[in-house]
């Protein structure tokens, strides 16, 4: 019997040696800095120039033509004729906050800037109104002191669960509650301005050829290894990693992968730069 009871004794300890490590979570995937927005428009410096008129926080960069920086966020410019707007695809808008909206407001509209929803003020969020640029692409504007300029990207997803999940197994970041109120992701990277990714349930059409074609992470060490990483998550490449040289700026490397509901994302490594440039 003393035989019996330390061989119980024994499988008893092993057992919540072993109850306590299955219990333990797996390592969160590392948060990935967020990089940049590509809008497919007619004219890229008209497109750019409307963006630094009529869009708080950015500022011209000169590493290319026609790129406009909010925050360590760049938008770009990707020159297409015949883009459908972005609402109703799987990026369907974009989101800016400035300090005053209501005055704000008052200078789009006496610029004849098209307002497809009027300002009103949302219990427990914030005030906030919707746009469209000249070129189809849907813009959210709120009134959120705590993030002023770009403020988020707001993807569509029948099922934004599954969407949500995809991210954060894909390129980390903090699930949260904006304002306690709304689902979100935030991208915090040390040096990296933050960005807020939202989901709204709806079905939805592939972002390419959309006003929003794209969006883009940072890859943080070198692109082709984390290629392999999200490859080896089932993640399905629709382009393989290759160099594009900047007219004014060192040299990067990018690929293009499949994201939730026909989102396009592209990743971009950018060798020589500090985080945040």
């Amino acid at each position: 019997m003393k035989h019996v009871s330390r061989y119980l004794v024994r499988a008893l300890v092993l057992a919540g040696v072993f109850g306590l490590f299955s219990s333990v979570p797996t390592a969160q995937t590392p948060t990935y800095p967020y990089d940049h927005i590509h809008l497919n428009v007619p004219d890229a410096a008209v497109a750019s120039a409307w963006y630094e008129k009529h869009i708080p926080g950015g500022r011209r960069i000169t590493e290319a033509p026609n790129r406009i920086m909010y925050g360590s966020t760049r938008l770009m410019f990707l020159v297409s004729k015949d883009a459908k707007p972005s609402a109703g695809s799987s990026i369907d808008h974009l989101g800016f906050s400035v300090p005053d909206l209501d005055a704000k407001m008052k200078e789009w509209e006496a610029a004849g800037i098209k307002v497809t929803s009027p300002v009103r003020d949302v219990p427990k969020l914030f005030k906030l109104a919707f746009l469209e640029d000249p070129w189809g692409t849907r813009i959210e504007v709120v009134q959120d002191p705590d993030l002023l300029g770009l403020h988020h990207v707001h993807l569509r997803n029948p099922n934004p669960d599954e969407g949500f999940a995809w991210l954060l197994d894909k390129f980390g970041g903090k699930k949260d509650r904006l304002k306690g109120t709304i689902d979100g992701i935030r991208y915090d990277y040390e040096g990296f301005s933050s960005v807020w990714i939202l989901i709204t349930k709806g079905e939805a059409e592939p972002s390419q050829g959309r006003a929003i074609d794209h969006i883009g992470w940072r890859s943080v060490g070198p692109l082709n290894d984390t290629m392999a990483k999200l490859k080896s998550q089932q993640v399905v490449a629709t382009s393989e990693p290759r160099p594009l040289t900047l007219p004014n700026g060192p040299s990067i490397n990018f690929a293009y992968v499949a994201g939730p509901a026909g989102a396009r994302i592209e990743l971009v490594e950018r060798p020589g730069l500090k985080p945040g440039q």
